[in-house]
């Protein structure tokens, strides 16, 4: 009776001293991790507000800002791929970032976009008006490729283009300088009544995903398996209400920030 005793009490002590996740600090802003060779691993953030990127060192404090020029009437939508040598061999830090506008029309409304390329002082490197999503992807043997994905709304049936960049080879730390932050990739047409193409990008390894579709009060509607070979998934939502809709991609551990979906009647 004793030795059973003993061993509940080991085994009680043994769970209330588990590994549990810490509190170790709140930001402000929508946060993600990333890894620059001058400093290490930083926290980078999406101030929507004062349209800056902060940059933070690991044990929160600030190591700079960066300013992030958006046009007026235009919202701060994603920040990606904060790096210093991804795009150049100069030692500043650069960004890619889009932002996007409502632009409503007799009938209706649509949404426009443009994503940008710039460094750690503002200056705007490269422009893609229309474009509201990028990738980047190592080729066997052809190098890292650089996609900025163009939409055009304002036409029926609406356009894609896809510009396509060689980057530059260097001896940056591939497998965590370029690695996707996950962030929500932006759906299109939106607002849509039957269909609804959202671009699909997995970390590097990963071979497989789901797109969990979610409902404003949190009820998961839909799930959908999503292929590492995939580049977009055609998601049919003509059987759902209308209103507006939360989605997000989960791989494994990882899961990108959640986007909207607005379906009209």
């Amino acid at each position: 009776m004793k030795k059973h005793l003993v061993a509940y009490l080991i085994l009680l002590g043994g769970l209330k001293l588990a590994a549990q996740p810490v509190f170790e600090h709140k930001y402000d802003e929508s946060v993600n991790i990333c890894y620059l060779e001058s400093v290490g691993n930083v926290y980078y953030s999406m101030d929507v507000i004062n349209k800056q990127c902060h940059i933070y060192r690991m044990d929160h404090s600030l190591y700079k800002s960066i300013p992030i020029p958006t046009p007026e009437g235009y919202y701060l939508s994603d920040v990606q791929f904060v790096t210093e040598y991804l795009f150049n061999d100069d030692d500043l830090v650069e960004l890619v970032y889009s932002y996007t506008k409502y632009v409503p029309t007799t009938t209706s409304y649509y949404y426009t976009y443009e994503t940008r390329l710039i460094n750690e002082n503002g200056t705007v490197l490269l422009s893609w008006p229309g474009a509201g999503y990028t990738n980047v992807i190592e080729t066997p043997g052809s190098g890292r490729k650089f996609l900025v994905y163009e939409y055009n709304y304002s036409v029926i049936p609406y356009r894609t283009y896809t510009h396509v960049y060689n980057l530059p080879a260097s001896g940056v730390n591939a497998a965590q300088e370029w690695k996707p932050s996950m962030a929500a990739p932006l759906p299109y047409p939106n607002p849509t009544e039957e269909f609804v193409h959202i671009p699909v990008s997995l970390p590097a390894g990963a071979g497989s995903g789901t797109l969990e579709l979610f409902d404003l009060n949190g009820t998961r509607l839909m799930s959908y398996p999503v292929s590492g070979s995939e580049s977009h998934l055609l998601l049919p939502v003509r059987q759902l209400a209308p209103g507006t809709y939360l989605y997000f991609l989960q791989t494994g551990n990882h899961r990108t920030e959640s986007q909207k979906i607005t379906i009209t009647p």
